[in-house]
């Protein structure tokens, strides 16, 4: 599985083909708790992951466990 970096794009959604770094955290957020914590074969969730802090920062009014 291809690891998400900052300049790759967005696979798909709302977002599709904007950098990950230019996806809004709350959308983000938006996924993570609609069921991609779970899902550990998706490139998006694995980023999420790997950014969290960061993220919540960008977010910190998410609950993002």
């Amino acid at each position: 599985m291809k690891v998400l970096e900052d300049d790759d794009k967005m696979p798909w959604g709302k977002y599709k083909d904007e950098r990950m770094e230019d996806v809004p955290a709350q959308y983000l957020h938006y996924l993570w708790i609609n069921g991609k914590k779970n899902d550990k074969l998706c490139p998006v969730a694995n980023y999420i992951k790997e950014n969290m802090s960061f993220l919540q920062s960008e977010h910190p009014d998410g609950i993002w466990e």
